[in-house]
């Protein structure tokens, strides 16, 4: 399953993938049938590589439901590359909330890259009945964050003392 825009394809990781990611991230790239990145940056970060075997375990609880609970590859379509990730954190709770991350590779920030994929993805979230609110929270300092869901139209509706949490509404229908 893959999701394609203009300039950007989203694509699930499946369990293999997710290992692949976590081993030998060239070899992903290579699955995937992309250019490898000589100097891919994305899995350099601790936390990145943290939330990736998260992602990888729930995606090994449930792998009927992996689509909900994994790494969403954001692909570069004309340069044929992956650029970065979206995260699901599961289906839609009780209050309808998908709670998603994202991170896209310090080369390709500021093009508007992170909020063409998380448009694209709270679309397909909207798409399920039981979505109501995708859900994200941010550190505090991180501006460029806060502007992609402000211009996603998100409202702050929480703060912890280091996050900001921010909710995009279901768009009315009609």
């Amino acid at each position: 399953m893959t999701h394609t825009d203009n300039r950007l394809m989203l694509r699930p990781l499946n369990a293999a993938e997710l290992a692949l990611a976590l081993e030998d991230y060239a070899e992903l790239e290579l699955a995937l049938g992309l250019r490898v990145t000589p100097a891919a940056t994305l899995m350099d970060d601790e936390e990145m590589r943290y939330a990736m075997r998260v992602r990888y375990a729930k995606v090994l609880q449930d792998e009927q439901n992996y689509c909900w609970l994994t790494m969403w590859a954001i692909i570069h379509r004309e340069q044929r590359q992956l650029i970065g990730f979206l995260i699901l954190k599961g289906r839609p709770n009780e209050q309808g909330e998908v709670i998603v991350g994202y991170v896209i590779d310090e080369r390709y920030r500021g093009q508007g890259y992170a909020t063409e994929a998380l448009r694209q993805i709270s679309a397909w979230i909207f798409s399920h009945p039981g979505a109501r609110w995708v859900i994200a929270d941010t550190e505090k300092d991180n501006f460029a964050s806060h502007r992609v869901l402000q211009h996603l139209g998100a409202e702050l509706y929480r703060e912890t003392e280091d996050l900001f949490w921010w909710r995009i509404a279901r768009p009315a229908s009609g």
